[in-house]
């Protein structure tokens, strides 16, 4: 949804100003900051909510000025590019570079275009971007600018770590004493941010401060910047109006969702909850799409069996489109436009699926939603920030079944993988909602089962492996063939299917689609490996571990990393690699067995000598989907041991003549 894309965007652009102690010089700060080519000096948002006529607004000037400590910042740090678009108005940009001897040099060729963005077909956000002039070391940069925040219900957080250290910030809130003010600081164990609350007179202001603010280094699988960066939300909890009338706006859950449904009610109303059969059909189109359901449906019995239906049918023939262009960003499309143009966006196909399933007699509902990298709750922040999709809920008895239009190949009784552990808002009526806990698919549900067969050619191994993958595996699997031509499917079935070294050469393969509702998908290849396994006088050794799940780069380095590591989802593998061992030759070492398991991982390698062969059994289940920085040295030792076993190699001995 444009809402929450227009929060982060803004947070990471609103750079700011604010007044330091004493002016420090650049000897001073390169001390202080050594290896940063410059610092933010002092960065400054100052808000002022006002009302315009009975309409909440408000007006925030954003000021920045860049100290640059060495020459090497300049064709690094010139960029500079401000976001805004129908909620927010920019305007007033002003930037300039005051070079050391006292020359000001103004920055005047401003270039503003669409912020285009690969995931979305269309989007209403704007940037403005320019060039610094004259980055050079003693030089200061400025920038200030004004935005107009016309809707106080998507009002941005602010993040106070940037891209380079801050030496100074401050975000100051400026309201009426009449205005209910609320506000949350996030993710600051620490106590950086210092807040002063003045609720003196007429005119009160919360100011959030924090000093020498250093970056983050970026990880790999990492949540987004909300789960870990230190933020301050401030929301607008009621106003007077003109009338003097106490106004609620965003103080509790009931106003989020009055002001949500609002979006919906036409639709809601249309859709007909539980509508009759016999009831009169009240918009155009409306008869083909009951014509639909009752397609879809005939001859089924069970609710569940009439939503899979539905859902599938909904999941192959719309196609996701993303649209943000203002208001188009909350509010879904009709039904009957929707199935006619073939195309939607999340909204659109929730708007669909509600109202097909609705048709055709069940309980559907829309939903509100925020994906994995939204870390809030409705419940505890009753934001729209909370949410950034939409999806339709089905109930059966006592189950809720989420369906995720926008994923084809999602299989119908697991929310999509980016929705799992989240709180939903359910919209059973105009007064009345429900916020459901999406369930977390357990790892036996995803798995991969991998067979592997393969024997010594005195020079390597030859072999062929059959993999099964089920549960979100066959969907990963399902949606990156979905689109390839043979070349590049090739290349994804040697990804797959790859062991041993990066000598593995694949041979003959095929893909099997065996159960669309499982989404399970088998690939059966053959291979070689050459230069794989080493002979030594008359023993030959062989590492059956051809597929390690953990490398070095696995084991986290704590001094460094202190943000949570994710898992898209939560699955198992089952791997057998079975050698035949080879004529003339015995079996005189066999590897230990290993087992471990804690919270957030099962790991074990079994061996077993049996019938002329040795199979060797990797079992791995990943058992959670964040998994927080006081977990990481518990990993690190499991990582470690496993390591160790990585490296164990079963040997043969040739065997003497009688």
């Amino acid at each position: 949804m444009a809402f929450y894309k227009q929060c982060v965007r803004l947070a990471a652009a609103a750079l700011c100003l604010g007044g330091v102690a004493r002016a420090q010089s650049v000897d001073e700060l390169r001390a202080q900051f050594p290896g940063d080519y410059a610092v933010i000096l002092d960065y400054h948002s100052d808000t002022r909510f006002f009302m315009e006529g009975d309409t909440p607004r408000a007006e925030t000037k954003i000021t920045e000025k860049l100290m640059i400590l060495d020459d090497k910042a300049n064709g690094e740090f010139n960029k500079y590019a401000v976001y805004h678009g129908d909620f927010n108005n920019m305007e007033h940009l002003e930037a300039y570079t005051d070079v050391p001897g006292g020359k000001r040099q103004k920055v005047t060729d401003f270039k503003t275009e669409d912020a285009a963005d690969e995931e979305v077909f269309y989007d209403d956000v704007k940037k403005t971007e320019f060039d610094f002039p004259s980055l050079t070391k003693g030089a200061i940069a400025y920038v200030s600018y004004t935005q107009t925040e016309k809707e106080l219900h998507l009002f941005s957080p602010f993040y106070f770590i940037r891209y380079i250290p801050v030496v100074h910030e401050s975000y100051t809130v400026h309201f009426p004493s009449d205005m209910e003010v609320l506000y949350d600081v996030k993710n600051d164990s620490t106590r950086m941010i210092h807040v002063d609350k003045d609720e003196r007179g007429r005119d009160h202001s919360y100011t959030f401060t924090g000093d020498h603010v250093r970056p983050l280094t970026s990880f790999a699988n990492a949540p987004s910047a909300a789960w870990y960066e230190p933020h301050a939300i401030v929301r607008l909890g009621a106003y007077k109006n003109a009338a003097g009338q106490r106004v609620a706006y965003l103080e509790n859950l009931k106003d989020l969702y009055a002001w949500d449904y609002g979006f919906i009610r036409p639709l809601d109303s249309l859709a007909g909850a539980l509508r009759p059969a016999d009831a009169p059909l009240p918009v155009p189109g409306d008869a083909l799409l009951r014509s639909l359901a009752d397609s879809l449906t005939r001859g089924l019995v069970t609710p569940e069996a009439k939503a899979a239906s539905i859902y599938h049918w909904v999941q192959t023939h719309i196609r996701y489109v993303a649209f943000e262009d203002g208001l188009e960003g909350f509010i879904p499309r009709p039904a009957p436009l929707v199935c006619n143009r073939r195309f939607g966006d999340c909204k659109d196909m929730a708007s669909l699926l509600t109202t097909l399933l609705r048709m055709a007699g069940l309980q559907a509902y829309f939903t509100w939603i925020g994906t994995r990298d939204i870390p809030y709750d409705h419940t505890d922040l009753p934001l729209p920030l909370c949410d950034n999709h939409m999806i339709s809920t089905f109930r059966s008895g006592d189950r809720w079944i989420f369906l995720d239009g926008t994923d084809p190949n999602c299989i119908f009784g697991f929310p999509s993988a980016f929705i799992q552990g989240k709180q939903a808002l359910v919209a059973v009526s105009p007064t009345e909602y429900k916020t459901l806990r999406v369930p977390v698919i357990h790892a036996d549900s995803s798995g991969v089962t991998d067979s592997t067969y393969i024997a010594w050619t005195g020079s390597g191994l030859t072999g062929t492996s059959s993999v099964y993958y089920h549960g979100y595996y066959g969907s990963d699997v399902r949606d990156h063939l979905l689109f390839k031509d043979t070349t590049d499917a090739r290349d994804y079935v040697k990804y797959r299917m790859g062991k041993g070294s990066n000598k593995f050469i694949l041979n003959d393969y095929s893909i099997r689609y065996l159960d669309d509702a499982s989404k399970l998908v088998n690939i059966r290849a053959g291979f070689d490996i050459p230069d794989y396994g080493k002979t030594v006088g008359s023993e030959l050794y062989i590492n059956l571990n051809l597929e390690k799940f953990f490398t070095g780069s696995a084991v986290i380095d704590t001094a460094r990393r202190k943000v949570p590591m994710t898992h898209e989802y939560e699955s198992t593998i089952d791997q057998f690699t079975v050698f035949a061992i080879p004529q003339g030759y015995e079996l005189s070492y066999l590897p230990k067995d290993f087992t471990y398991s804690d919270d957030n991982m099962d790991f074990a390698i079994h061996y077993v000598q049996k019938s002329g062969q040795v199979i060797c059994q990797q079992i791995l289940a990943d058992k959670t989907l964040l998994m927080g920085a006081g977990d990481f040295p518990r990993w690190n030792g499991a990582v470690k041991q496993i390591l160790n076993h990585y490296k164990e190699q079963l040997v043969f001995v040739k065997k003497t003549a009688p």
